[in-house]
């Protein structure tokens, strides 16, 4: 047997505690590790001793554990199957100014035994060209997100963000967030769901166009029935309409438009042989579950989202500019973007005012 060390490093300014959470929010691994997969085998946002993740470079494949975590000083872990065998460390070290990055083969080996480097060799150049380099950039962004994706913390920042940024979205993030969406239930676990994510300029470019067309038909309706009328005295309003506006002027600029379809196929009596949906409630609740845990799953991986239907009179449009099959409805319209704005706790009305005990009016104070 032939063991493998070798060391990689690098310097960043950002503290310890920051690169310590990003190498522990593998779903993240997409958005700074891009020439290795890494697909975690448990649902947790974060890992913990124990977690498991299969990594796969070109052909090779390993399988990681978490064996040992000393908090913002190292992560230790041990490949345990696959085309590598033996431990690595990720290592940090605070200094003046920054922390130190290292990550160390401590005797890694072929699992054959076989005299080549050539795949831990593989696997050193790409920390050193690709993992390094892209934790640095994001761990020193100002407004970036190093966050593992904590269910809760998603559901307290979740927030409509119609503004972002033109940083690409990496596949292996999209690829989480849309897995999240097909984990949803509905009802007789039909899965009537299909998703597709345009990321085609000249696409979204047509997309924006027909959904600008649409938002200014609902703006002139909204204008000449003051559908608003009980809302726009709200202090936030005005600056959530000029989101909204701002939304469907550059629609086409988000880095991912995803149109969620409901297959009318698939929702047995819900829906009748020409697809007018009979049920809508329970049609609705087939997609909506999946919509939601789209956008949750964007904000765990620190991507901004909002749910629209405002493109309800240009759908049969939209379709065919994506050439989604008649009998395939779209839901809902969800771009998705990293925020302009970092994420922040949301205000939303006391659970006190809108939840009752066993009968209404009845306050839920526990």
């Amino acid at each position: 047997m032939v063991a493998f060390f070798h060391a990689e490093d690098t310097v960043t300014s950002a503290p310890a505690s920051r690169c310590y959470d990003l190498v522990l929010a593998a779903r993240r691994y997409g958005e700074w590790w891009r020439t290795v997969q890494c697909d975690p085998l448990g649902p947790e946002g974060a890992l913990r001793v124990g977690s498991r993740v299969r990594c796969t470079i070109g052909t090779t494949t390993w399988l990681v554990e978490v064996t040992r975590l000393a908090p913002y000083r190292s992560i230790d872990l041990r490949f345990i199957e696959g085309d590598m065998l033996g431990p690595v460390r990720w290592e940090l070290c605070e200094q003046p100014g920054g922390t130190r990055v290292r990550f160390l083969f401590r005797g890694v080996y072929a699992a054959d035994d076989a005299p080549s480097f050539a795949d831990r060799h593989r696997l050193a150049a790409s920390i050193r060209r690709d993992a390094l380099p892209g934790m640095r950039r994001l761990v020193e962004a100002a407004d970036g997100d190093a966050s593992p994706g904590d269910l809760f913390e998603a559901l307290h920042t979740q927030r409509a963000v119609r503004r972002f940024r033109p940083n690409p979205i990496p596949d292996a993030v999209l690829r989480e967030i849309l897995t999240a969406a097909t984990r949803a239930p509905s009802a007789r676990n039909a899965q009537p769901w299909f998703f597709v994510a345009v990321r085609d300029p000249a696409i979204k470019a047509e997309i924006g166009r027909l959904y600008l067309t649409a938002w200014r038909q609902a703006q002139s309706v909204t204008a000449q029935l003051d559908a608003d009328a009980d809302i726009k005295q709200r202090a936030d309003y005005a600056d959530m309409m000029r989101g909204v506006d701002a939304l469907a002027t550059d629609l086409h600029r988000a880095p991912v438009l995803v149109l969620c379809g409901l297959d009318l196929t698939q929702l047995g009596l819900m829906a009748d042989a020409s697809g007018h949906i009979r049920a809508p409630q329970s049609a609705y609740a087939s997609i909506f579950p999946a919509v939601q845990n789209l956008m949750l799953a964007a904000r765990g991986l620190g991507i901004g989202s909002t749910l629209t239907t405002v493109f309800s009179g240009v759908e049969g449009d939209l379709r065919r500019t994506v050439e989604m099959p008649d009998h395939v409805h779209i839901a809902a319209l969800v771009p998705l973007g990293y925020p302009t704005r970092p994420f922040r706790v949301t205000t939303r009305k006391a659970v006190g005012d809108v939840a009752f005990l066993d009968r209404w009016g009845n306050p839920f104070r526990i």
